[in-house]
């Protein structure tokens, strides 16, 4: 596995903040830091195994990686990342500590995944650009600046998470719908109902999921339904008729179709080990 080293990132080892973007990012193997960083998606779609748990990514979505963290991109389409590095939050020159706004270390890895709406995204970058162009300075004042600006990212991406809700705008409640679909997706859906919770016209969650994702909003779910699927057929030991039921699929042949269009192969091939999954793609 390989370890990415902050020496090839920052500007100098005095420096704890240095900005990365990934326009586009590539499908990039397994692989760990000696640095921290925040990870933002501009635009587009893909798959981020995060310590072996599969989340999607789409534009607005926000990721804590910490030192020591092992993650993957793989089945990304037109994804474009800007990567926000850091060193060790007791590493800071300036700040005595910035713990209080990050995800605790004893959270599970689903709260370092956050979501922010359009809005927020855009004031973001803007606060980005600034630690863009403070971060190639080496002088002690550029980099209480920098880590300044950084402080203000914290605390705008900290109240962009917890502001969505179901009675924000209607933006906010996409993000809300969102992250109950990351949370629930073995349920029973009804999309009538779930537009209904969420104040959202049925044919404005359609379109507007879909713009998010990329996906059609069922293809979206049945995406949250097979990573789950896949990682349970590679680390436990249950049936997969008994795995196709416990991530919301009825029928186990209907999930085995699903499966193979997904990822290339079949879930006893995947089980048996005879094929590596591939995700699919342009399958709407």
């Amino acid at each position: 596995m390989t370890l990415l080293c902050g020496d090839d990132f920052f500007v100098s080892r005095d420096a704890t903040v240095a900005i990365e973007p990934r326009h586009p990012q590539i499908d990039f193997p397994e692989h760990y830091h000696d640095f921290w960083e925040i990870l933002l998606v501009e635009s587009g779609s893909g798959i981020h195994v995060f310590n072996d748990q599969p989340y999607t990514l789409n534009s607005g979505t926000v990721c804590f990686v910490r030192a020591d963290d092992r993650h993957l991109f793989e089945n990304v389409d037109n994804l474009n990342l800007i990567n926000v590095l850091y060193r060790s939050p007791s590493d800071f020159r300036f700040l005595a500590d910035i713990g209080g706004f990050l995800p605790a270390n004893n959270q599970p890895d689903w709260q370092v995944h956050w979501q922010i709406n359009q809005a927020e995204m855009q004031r973001a970058k803007q606060f980005i650009a600034s630690l863009a162009a403070l971060s190639t300075d080496n002088s002690a004042e550029n980099i209480a600046a920098s880590e300044g600006q950084f402080l203000q990212l914290l605390i705008m991406l900290r109240q962009g998470c917890y502001q969505t809700g179901c009675n924000g705008n209607r933006e906010q409640r996409l993000q809300s719908l969102l992250r109950w679909l990351q949370n629930n997706f073995s349920e029973e859906v009804d999309w009538t109902a779930l537009a209904d919770e969420f104040e959202l016209p049925l044919r404005t969650l359609h379109r507007q999921l879909k713009q998010q994702t990329g996906m059609t909003p069922q293809r979206y779910l049945n995406r949250l339904r097979l990573l789950e699927a896949r990682k349970q057929l590679q680390q436990s030991d249950k049936t997969i008729t008994e795995i196709a039921h416990a991530c919301g699929f009825s029928d186990s042949n209907h999930f085995s179709t699903q499966f193979r269009r997904e990822f290339t192969c079949s879930p006893k091939m995947l089980r048996q080990g005879e094929m590596s999954p591939v995700m699919g793609k342009n399958i709407q």
